[in-house]
């Protein structure tokens, strides 16, 4: 995969690795990787508010927590 950043962007991101002795590929992997999981979390809240509430009685969350009596 290959990206086009700004070359300001490139240069501030080179900058930063360098100044800390960091990797500069492996930091942009983990922050691609850090905000895919953001965005996947965020579509999942989204499709479970939006579909309708369905309420559970009580009895039945028990019941599915193996806490029945």
């Amino acid at each position: 995969m290959s990206i086009r950043i700004d070359d300001d962007v490139k240069t501030r991101w080179d900058e930063l690795a360098e100044a800390h002795g960091l990797d500069s590929q492996r930091l942009m992997r983990e922050a691609i990787v850090e905000k895919l999981e953001e965005l996947e979390d965020l579509y999942v809240v989204k499709a479970r508010t939006t579909a309708p509430f369905q309420p559970v009685p009580n009895e039945e969350v028990w019941r599915r927590l193996g806490l029945e009596d």
